[in-house]
């Protein structure tokens, strides 16, 4: 009677779980599951748009990776937006947090710094697109006046966005521009919550700032780190307004990313079918990506 009684109790008390979880479990179906399988047949079939659908099989995954210039060079492109992301905002930020908080500035003008480099986070992306637009236009922007007066005339001339060999390069400078500040905001309240008689016992053993940096703050901002590195990937491999607004995948199709290749052969060629398998390679790509970051994280846990 007792283990009747205890079962029954148990299993209610599932069902409450599960009736809390109902909700946010539709949710996940209706707006990610849902979509995610529409997309997978579509990636299947030719497509205009409207209209019915013919079924190709895998005749769109054939003409995106089979002799197919363009595709590579938006894998490309993807990649090294992804590792660029990952990395050169990370360090900057990373620096700059240390800087400030282990820093000798004043508490309030080390707020006041936080606060400089997270602006460009706050910004809308298109806004500061824009403005970097201009920045780099070879006759109107300050880019190229500036290399004149500091002597390096031969860079001055170049026109940043409308060259194959400087474009992607341009359009990553913006980026770390924009994610630097985050990095180092997050990081910053990560380093002011690691406890200071570690940094106190450090000092009398005779550790240098380095040994305090690699042995103290790094360990501490581990957890921190994750979810920047996380995020920054995220956010590369989504990646569409900046480049869009700034080169719209030009010149020619050498700044393509996965998300603007997709774009274009959906909206402006009407091949909904080859931007559907275009869209199911991204997500492939991205699963690969994070679970190599997954298991290099494990593995570095213990």
């Amino acid at each position: 009677m007792n283990r009747g009684r205890l079962t029954c109790g148990v299993l209610r008390k599932h069902m409450i779980c599960y009736l809390l979880l109902a909700p946010t479990l539709l949710m996940f179906v209706i707006f990610v599951l849902v979509p995610a399988v529409q997309t997978v047949y579509i990636s299947l079939t030719q497509w205009e748009g409207i209209g019915p659908k013919t079924w190709v099989g895998l005749s769109n995954y054939k003409t995106m990776l089979l002799g197919n210039a363009v595709y590579l060079t938006a894998l490309r492109n993807t990649v090294v937006w992804t590792l660029v992301t990952m990395t050169v905002p990370v360090a900057i930020g990373l620096f700059q947090a240390n800087l400030l908080v282990r820093g000798s500035l004043p508490h309030r003008l080390a707020k006041l710094y936080q606060l400089i480099y997270f602006l460009p986070q706050v910004i809308s992306t298109v806004v500061a697109a824009i403005a970097w637009k201009f920045i780099y236009d070879p006759v109107m922007g300050p880019l190229n006046d500036v290399l004149r007066v500091v002597g390096m005339n031969q860079y001055a001339n170049i026109g940043w966005l409308g060259n194959p060999k400087t474009v992607m390069t341009a359009l990553c400078v913006v980026n770390v521009w924009i994610h630097s500040g985050f990095c180092c905001v997050v990081f910053a309240a990560a380093m002011q919550g690691i406890d200071k008689e570690l940094y106190d016992a450090a000092m009398v053993d005779g550790a240098t700032r380095s040994d305090q940096f690699w042995r103290i703050t790094l360990p501490g901002i581990r957890e921190s780190m994750t979810t920047v590195l996380v995020l920054t990937m995220m956010w590369s491999f989504k990646v569409f307004d900046i480049i869009w607004t700034m080169t719209k995948g030009g010149p020619g199709q050498h700044s393509y990313v996965f998300a603007i290749y997709a774009y274009v052969q959906g909206f402006s060629y009407n091949r909904l079918g080859l931007s559907a398998a275009i869209t199911v390679s991204l997500t492939l790509i991205a699963m690969v990506f994070s679970k190599a970051f997954t298991t290099i994280r494990e593995r570095g846990r213990y």
